[in-house]
C-alpha cells in the first residue's frame, strides 16, 4: 500500500462511482448523460509532448548530433502515445456509454496521483448539478469513505466560497512520500543505494534490540547517507571541480559543514546552521560518528532521539538531493 490512490485506483469505479449510480436509481433521481458530464467536466484531455530544443543543424537544416537524434526519437515516440490516447478521448465525447468506459480505463491506468485527485475533485460539480445536495453529498461521503477504507493520506473538504470539493495531502502523507522519494532518489546511484540499504537495515535491527548502541548505528547510517548525497549535489561538484582546476589548487568542500556552506540551497543562514549543528552533535556525541567528547554527553541516547533526529534529517533531504522534486512530493 502506497497510502495513495495509485495502487487502488482500479477500485474507484466499483467503490465510488457505480454505487452512486445505484443510489440514483434507488432514489429515482432524474439524470441524463451523467457519465458524459463527468467526462467533460473532470477528465483531463491528453496533452501533446513539448518538442525539444536541438543544439545544432547541418547545412541542409537537419539535426545530426547523436544527442539531438535521441531527443527527436523520444519526441516522436511520445507523439505516437499522445495520438493513441487522443483518439479514444475524442471518440468518447458524444456518447454517455463510451464516456463511462473511458472513465473506467482512465482510473485503471491513471498517469499520475495528481490526475486522479484532480478528477475526483472536479467530478463533484456534475453530481451537484445533476442531483443537488442529495447527490453531491453522497458523492462526497463515498470519496471520504474510500480514503478511510484504504488508509489513504488525504483529507476531503466540502466546497466553500464557490470552490470545488478539495482533496488535501495530510502531513503523514507528505512525510511518507518524502521517504519514498528519498529511496527512489538514492536508488539512482549504486553508492547511495547501498547507504540507503544500510540505514534501513539499522532500522530493522531495532526490532530485536532497542539499545543505545543500535540507536547510534541508525543515526550514523542516516548521516552517512545524507552526507554522501550532498557530496553529489551539482553545486558541490561544480565547486570542487573549480577548486581542482585552480592554480594552485583550492580547498575542496569535503566535510558536511563545508559542503553546507557551498551548497547554495538554503532559504536562510539559520536553516543552514541548524543542519550543521545537528551534524556537529553526531560528531561530538560519543560513539555515533567518532569517539566524540564524553564531557558533552548529557545522557545516553534512546528511542526518543532516534525518532526525533531521523525526522529532522529526513526533513533536510530535499535540500541535499537535487533529484527530489518537492512539487511531486506534495502531490503527484
Amino acid at each position: 500500500m502506497r497510502d495513495e490512490f495509485l495502487g487502488v485506483q482500479s477500485l474507484l469505479m466499483a467503490e465510488v462511482f457505480e454505487p452512486l449510480f445505484e443510489f440514483i436509481e434507488e432514489n429515482e433521481i432524474e439524470v441524463e448523460d451523467l457519465w458524459l458530464d463527468i467526462f467533460q467536466s473532470a477528465l483531463p484531455r491528453p496533452a501533446p509532448p513539448v518538442e525539444p530544443t536541438y543544439q545544432d543543424y547541418n547545412d541542409t537544416g537537419a539535426i545530426y548530433l547523436p544527442e539531438d537524434i535521441d531527443k527527436w526519437i523520444a519526441f516522436e515516440e511520445a507523439m505516437e502515445r499522445y495520438r493513441a490516447a487522443l483518439e479514444p478521448f475524442n471518440n468518447s465525447n458524444p456518447d454517455d456509454e463510451l464516456a463511462r468506459d473511458y472513465i473506467c480505463d482512465f482510473f485503471n491506468d491513471a498517469p499520475s496521483e495528481y490526475a486522479i485527485v484532480e478528477t475526483l475533485e472536479k467530478a463533484f460539480k456534475p453530481f451537484d448539478d445533476a442531483g443537488g445536495d442529495q447527490l453531491s453529498n453522497t458523492y462526497f461521503v463515498a470519496v471520504q469513505t474510500f480514503i478511510e477504507k484504504f488508509s489513504l493520506r488525504y483529507d476531503v473538504r466540502r466546497p466553500s466560497f464557490n470552490r470545488r470539493m478539495s482533496i488535501y495531502p495530510t502531513l503523514p502523507g507528505l512525510f511518507t512520500k518524502m521517504l519514498r522519494d528519498l529511496r527512489l532518489s538514492s536508488a539512482q546511484d549504486a553508492a547511495l543505494a547501498e547507504l540507503m540499504a544500510s540505514f534501513e537495515e539499522t532500522i530493522r535491527d531495532l526490532h530485536d534490540e532497542r539499545s543505545p548502541r543500535r540507536v547510534k548505528q541508525c543515526i550514523a547510517a542516516q548521516f552517512n547517507l545524507l552526507e554522501a548525497m550532498l557530496s553529489q549535489h551539482p553545486n558541490i561538484l561544480a565547486y570542487n571541480a573549480a577548486m581542482e582546476n585552480r592554480i594552485p589548487q583550492g580547498q575542496k568542500a569535503n566535510t558536511f559543514g563545508a559542503m553546507c556552506n557551498k551548497a547554495g540551497v538554503w532559504p536562510h543562514n539559520k536553516v543552514m546552521e541548524s543542519a550543521k549543528a545537528i551534524y556537529s552533535f553526531a560528531s561530538d556525541y560519543p560513539g555515533i560518528r567518532h569517539g566524540g567528547n564524553p564531557a558533552n554527553q548529557l545522557r545516553e541516547v534512546d528511542m526518543r532521539d532516534l525518532l526525533s533526529i531521523s525526522v529532522i534529517l529526513t526533513g533536510f533531504s530535499p535540500y541535499l538531493s537535487p533529484t527530489m522534486d518537492p512539487e511531486k512530493i506534495y502531490l503527484d
